[in-house]
């Protein structure tokens, strides 16, 4: 069995109006906080994912110094794509897609006028999670873990639930299946 634990970044310095932000004090501390626990879990071989979002990168960093191992970037595991490049304009869109199904986004004018294929986004997540050949520690989006755990939970909502930010949701794969072990901790937080 291989461990998937997949740790949505910390606390941004901003949230909605900024593309790729860094982390907030908070955040960072949020990151050093993680890392000791994931230390303990970590057991040779196993991997480092990151995001190539700076959020991401600068929480997974504490955790590889810690190890002493290098973060790979996975371009797999990137937030949602927007069909919207106006900062202002993407808030809104998030806000109205966010408490609807996946079939609703889609169908979602402007996700429809961008062509954008959320299937396949999410198909190319859980065909990286599949791939996985060791234990992997993988520093990602709410979005990327909402749409993971609503797809094993087979339900059609874009948001299944709230990870916090650091919080650390545990999968695994057996035999080219994924199954959920535990959730992460969940919150009301601000999604980047």
């Amino acid at each position: 069995m291989i461990n998937i634990y997949l740790i949505r970044h910390g606390k941004a310095a901003s949230g909605w109006d900024t593309l790729d932000p860094n982390l907030d004090s908070t955040g960072k501390k949020q990151s050093e906080k993680i890392a000791l626990k994931l230390s303990k879990i970590a057991k040779e071989p196993f991997d480092i994912f990151s995001s190539p979002l700076i959020r991401c990168i600068e929480t997974a960093e504490p955790f590889s110094k810690i190890k002493n191992k290098t973060i790979k970037i996975e371009n797999r595991v990137i937030e949602i794509p927007s069909p919207i490049k106006n900062l202002k304009k993407r808030v809104l869109w998030l806000k109205k897609v966010l408490p609807h199904t996946w079939d609703e986004l889609i169908s979602d004018k402007d996700s429809r006028d961008s062509k954008i294929d959320y299937f396949l986004w999410r198909e190319n997540i859980l065909k990286f999670f599949l791939s996985l050949n060791r234990d992997t520690f993988i520093f990602t989006h709410y979005l990327v873990i909402n749409s993971v755990i609503s797809y094993l939970r087979k339900s059609d909502k874009v948001v299944f639930f709230n990870p916090d930010n650091t919080s650390l949701t545990h999968l695994s794969l057996s035999d080219k299946k994924l199954k959920i072990i535990s959730l992460g901790d969940e919150a009301s937080t601000i999604i980047n």
